[in-house]
């Protein structure tokens, strides 16, 4: 199972709940990783090399003749890369496929993943924080890239994640900057992620390489928006002046003199304008075909379905619940249970009640550590006290939650009389943002290791007991 401490999930409290809602995280990580619709997409055949298909085509590539050929005769070099959480999958894929057609490439992850290229050099980076490491490999990219020329053949993946491991500091800007702006706008303050990467994006290395033409660009992501769904809801959306975020969240005097004087500098530079390509590159390339391989949607369908033939009815509450704190998610989502519950309504038992997104955990200077999906989990147990069988849990899809090394967490109506036998005040943790901390101790801390995969969290709690 990719859940590695199951058999200790499930050694207390409500052990039936408990397995069942496990199996159905299970599902849903699995359902995560993109490797077998990049496979899908790429194939040789007849000496020709056939690119895409139109499950994942997007912007305007889905309207043109696909696969794409290129003839293998006459292509020149293949490069592949990228940054993020889950491009080494994305690119293990291509390596798969390609074979020897592959000539370099780079790509930065996250520390702590298993290497899995063999031909695409694999740096793994800081995250959410960006690290000298990432520095190091955002550089031999750019550097790579020098290579390409019309021909050639280049892949480059994004996914969640990769403004932190290709955080690469503009001129006059230092890393310390990057991870003080990281710091201070997205986890003191719970600003959304693309306010952050707003932000961010400003403080990088500008796309400066300059043009690309003749190089065919096969661009794929795993996308963490659901179809039909906005990046973000949050109060400044859709700004995306980087002055503007700063301040509004009261952080423009906070913030160094390098950075305000860089960002007052850049404001109206086209070098500096995020939107430039759909790519991390710092060139630009003329002919971009987009192909979104993945997306949250997965993760829920696979809940949903396997939920179902457990013969357990399956409601997707939301699939995209951003830039909302956790906890306030979490008390939503339990008492809506416990409605479930006491009154079968809005639904009747047993049920689950699935969500996926990103929500926020501002927490200023508190000192302790966490996650969205273990806030999660953990801010439910005070609203299921008591309660013989709802079972809440969380787990980030990408195998670990914020800068820990959980997944996410799980609870039930005992988890309250559990923490206080062990000497746990849990609204003191949770004012503390402290929540690894109690359900670690507790046995409750979902692990699962680094999965190469990025698709947010997926919430559920489940409702087995019948409407009496």
């Amino acid at each position: 199972m990719l859940i590695r401490n199951y058999a200790e999930l499930t050694s207390h409290g409500n052990a039936r709940g408990r397995k069942t809602v496990l199996e159905i995280i299970e599902a849903g990580l699995a359902a995560a990783d993109p490797y077998q619709n990049v496979r899908r997409m790429l194939r040789i055949e007849d000496g020709k090399l056939l690119v895409g298909c139109r499950d994942y085509a997007i912007r305007g590539t889905e309207k043109l003749d696909l696969p794409l050929v290129f003839d293998l005769s006459t292509l020149g070099d293949v490069y592949v890369f990228g940054g993020g959480k889950a491009v080494q999958r994305i690119a293990e894929a291509i390596e798969d496929a390609l074979g020897d057609l592959v000539t370099d490439g780079q790509i930065n992850v996250k520390k702590g993943e298993p290497k899995r290229c063999s031909k695409v050099n694999v740096t793994f980076a800081g995250h959410p924080l960006p690290d000298e490491d990432g520095v190091k490999g955002a550089t031999r990219k750019y550097e790579l890239e020098k290579k390409v020329k019309p021909g050639d053949l280049v892949f480059h993946m994004t996914s969640g994640g990769g403004t932190a491991t290709l955080g690469w500091p503009a001129p006059g800007i230092t890393l310390q900057d990057l991870r003080d702006v990281t710091q201070m706008l997205y986890f003191e303050k719970g600003a959304s992620m693309p306010e952050k990467n707003a932000v961010v994006s400003r403080l990088r290395v500008p796309r400066d390489g300059g043009r690309k033409p003749g190089v065919p660009v096969i661009y794929i992501s795993s996308s963490e928006t659901p179809p039909g769904t906005h990046a973000d809801h949050h109060r400044s959306f859709p700004s995306t002046d980087a002055i503007e975020i700063l301040k509004r969240y009261g952080l423009w005097d906070k913030v160094s003199q390098r950075v305000r004087s860089h960002l007052e500098r850049a404001h109206d530079d086209p070098m500096y304008d995020s939107k430039r390509t759909p790519i991390h590159s710092e060139y630009d390339y003329d002919e971009i075909y987009s192909f979104r391989a993945i997306g949250p949607e997965y993760v829920l369908a696979a809940a949903k379905k396997k939920a179902e033939e457990m013969g357990i009815k399956a409601h997707i509450l939301c699939s995209s619940v951003n830039d909302i704190e956790a906890g306030s998610v979490s008390a939503t989502v339990a008492n809506i249970a416990r409605e479930v519950e006491r009154n079968g309504s809005p639904f009747t038992a047993p049920c689950v009640l699935l969500l996926g997104g990103e929500p926020t955990v501002s927490i200023g200077k508190a000192s302790g550590k966490g996650g969205r999906s273990q806030e999660f989990a953990l801010s439910a147990a005070p609203w299921l006290e008591g309660s013989a069988g709802i079972v809440v849990a969380a787990a980030d899809s990408d195998g670990t939650d914020g800068p820990t090394d959980a997944a996410g967490g799980i609870v039930d109506g005992c988890t309250m009389e559990r923490a206080a036998a062990a000497g746990l005040d849990v609204f003191e943790e949770l004012d503390n943002h402290n929540s690894y901390e109690v359900l670690t101790k507790l046995g409750d801390a979902l692990f699962a290791g680094q999965l190469g995969q990025n698709l947010r969290s997926l919430f559920l709690a489940c409702i087995d007991t019948p409407n009496k």
